[in-house]
């Protein structure tokens, strides 16, 4: 076979050993790519990437002293394939278990290189267990296994380590190879670095600033200091226990072998905080693997993606306790109370970690996977009309039946000659149950983006509860047009009634900021025209607010105040969702034929929009 683009053709030895591993795994695959020098701009010696390929640089192979167990190198490799992470999909779940990891260990960044080496860590942990566990299986001399005496030529520089992140990691292996302790590093665990000294701040005196200034530079300032004493008790607060914690990361590795998504969380609970302490410290060396990751697929998560990824329920749970307890902390969800740190990555945070990719799909996949609890299928049902027959038994064909009623399959296998009234064999009908007609349903859905509501990007309630309808509407078969509104002509949405559920999550998080006006323009422009529905149709109109919605009954507005009363008729439904503690705007609403669900505060909107459903539901 010729060698790829670039690279170097297997010779017998490196054949030899590319059959072997893939015999080991019990896999077929194509070759491996050599491309020697190429390992240096990769920062590894070996790499895997999606659709599955594997690349070897054999030059920086041999130079880390692995030449000899070229089958291991890409045993590994091809683990990283079949084991842990499997697909991109799965690896990108990896990943964000190991964002919300750091987040709950106190991170005060989700940095994208942390999350790298902690997702290859946690991947080649479960490879490598599983490597050697193979190679044992299938070599009866009772040796130690290649990936083994690989691992003592990568990690040999490790012998004096000061970092407890690769201490604990190497000391791990050691319990997962059943090898002694002192085998890869040394007994004792390092000791814990110090708190980093904090960073100067240089300050102006305060009558140096400008009068009008001066206020705010106070308050910053005292923003600042807050911000080091909550910092320097947090540093306080990080306990972690290298010898203990060995031990219970190679249970993790044993309990959760084909379950890495799931098990990525219980390893980044146990190990991020190392990494935060690392951070602490000031320390600039983490304990990376030698010659870097062998993880290569940095492209970033798609919309589609992004959708798969944030609907895994494994990605919302509780994060346990480092003894791998779930902990009660609760998000919002049905039945919940408030959202716990580290339960799941709120929308600012989930931003930080896919920064490469497109934010609006972020956003949008964010706010459906938190919909998704409250959601079920919201559609109409209307009159019964026939259902087909259902087919019955055979029965015989007599002269004078209708000859489309003959079923010719069945009269063949009566018999090989073809008699009238004997062998001819037809296929009778039975009644069925009327089946129900799904009638048309569609929402109208308005949803005020002035400055008083809450930046769909700091995980607006009432996006969430305006997802919650929607997705029920178009789960159950239905349409929705959503209109985002603010000041006098600042409207942004779609035209049209649609059941493209990513077109109606990114028409909700526009937003504007301004002041509050009910789009009675646009309200008549839609219904004047339209006639009462029919018996068939549903038309509901919800309007998700706070204070200021008298405007939508004319108030500043006085040439279109009539325009909601005659839309009323217009409509099936028509429901205001209100954070209005004056309630000024219910009489005005009442008397244009409006229901007013009043919120005590804008969190209960994602509830009241879950019950909503249910009520428009019937």
């Amino acid at each position: 076979m010729s060698a790829p683009h670039g690279g170097v053709p297997m010779d017998a030895a490196a054949r030899g050993a590319w059959e072997r591993a893939l015999a080991l795994w019990g896999v077929h695959m194509h070759d491996a790519q050599l491309l020697p020098g190429a390992g240096a701009e990769q920062g590894a010696p070996a790499w895997f990437t999606f659709p599955p390929a594997i690349t070897v640089d054999p030059v920086l192979v041999q130079a880390l002293g692995g030449a000899a167990e070229l089958e291991s190198v890409f045993a590994h490799e091809l683990g990283h394939h079949v084991l842990a992470p499997s697909t991109r999909i799965d690896a990108l779940k990896i990943r964000h278990q190991l964002a919300r990891a750091l987040v709950a260990a106190g991170a005060e960044t989700i940095a994208d290189g942390d999350v790298a080496l902690l997702s290859n860590l946690w991947a080649d942990l479960l490879v490598n267990t599983r490597v050697a566990l193979l190679q044992r299986r299938r070599d009866a001399d009772g040796g130690e296994p290649g990936i083994v005496r690989l691992a003592r030529e990568l990690y040999r520089e490790s012998a004096g380590t000061q970092s407890r992140l690769w201490w604990l990691y190497l000391r791990a292996y050691e319990l997962l190879w059943n090898l002694p302790a002192g085998a890869l590093v040394p007994v004792q665990a390092p000791e814990a670095p110090g708190p980093a000294a904090p960073a100067p701040v240089d300050e102006l005196p305060l009558e140096r600033l400008p009068e009008r200034l001066r206020e705010q530079e106070v308050a910053l300032r005292a923003a600042r200091r807050e911000a080091r004493r909550v910092a320097a008790e947090l540093a306080g607060a990080i306990t972690t226990h290298p010898v203990l914690d060995a031990d219970l990361l190679a249970g993790i590795v044993r309990t959760f072998a084909g379950d890495p998504v799931t098990g990525a969380l219980r390893f980044g609970v146990l190990v991020a905080p190392y990494l935060v302490e690392e951070r602490a410290a000031g320390a600039a060396a983490r304990g990376r693997m030698p010659g870097g990751g062998c993880a290569a697929d940095h492209a970033p998560a798609t919309a589609g993606e992004l959708g798969r990824i944030l609907a895994d329920r494994r990605l919302q749970g509780p994060v346990p306790d480092r003894s791998g307890r779930d902990s009660d902390e609760v998000g919002y969800g049905p039945g919940a109370t408030g959202q716990g740190r580290g339960q799941r990555l709120d929308v600012a945070r989930t931003l930080e970690l896919y920064a490469a990719s497109d934010a609006d799909a972020v956003v949008a996949a964010w706010y459906r996977a938190q919909a998704a609890p409250w959601v079920k299928p919201m559609s109409q049902r209307v009159s019964s009309r026939p259902a087909a027959s259902l087919p019955g038994p055979l029965e015989l064909w007599e002269t004078g039946d209708d000859l489309a009623d003959l079923d010719w399959p069945a009269t063949l296998q009566a018999g090989a000659v073809v008699i009238p009234g004997v062998t001819t064999r037809r296929r009778s009908v039975l009644d069925d149950e009327p089946e129900k007609q799904e009638g048309s349903i569609e929402l109208d859905l308005y949803i005020d983006s002035s400055g008083s509501m809450l930046h769909p990007h700091a995980g607006s309630p009432a996006v969430l509860a305006g997802t919650i309808l929607a997705l029920s509407v178009l789960r159950g078969g239905g349409r929705v047009r959503v209109a985002s509104f603010s000041g006098p002509g600042q409207v942004a949405g779609s035209e049209r009634f649609t059941r493209d559920a990513a077109r109606v999550a990114a028409d909700l998080a526009c937003y504007f900021g301004h002041v509050t006006s009910f789009p009675l323009d646009l309200l008549d422009r839609r219904y004047a025209q339209l006639a009462p529905p029919r018996s068939e149709e549903r038309r509901h109109l919800v309007v998700l607010s706070d204070d200021g919605l008298t405007s939508m009954f004319g108030d500043g507005n006085e040439p279109f105040a009539d325009v909601a009363a005659r839309t009323r008729t217009k409509l099936t439904t028509a429901t205001l969702v209100v954070l209005a503690r004056a309630r000024r705007v219910e009489p005005l609403a009442r008397a244009a034929g409006y229901d007013v669900l009043y919120l005590e505060l804008m969190a209960d909107a994602p509830r009241v929009c879950a019950r909503l459903a249910e009520v428009l539901h019937g």
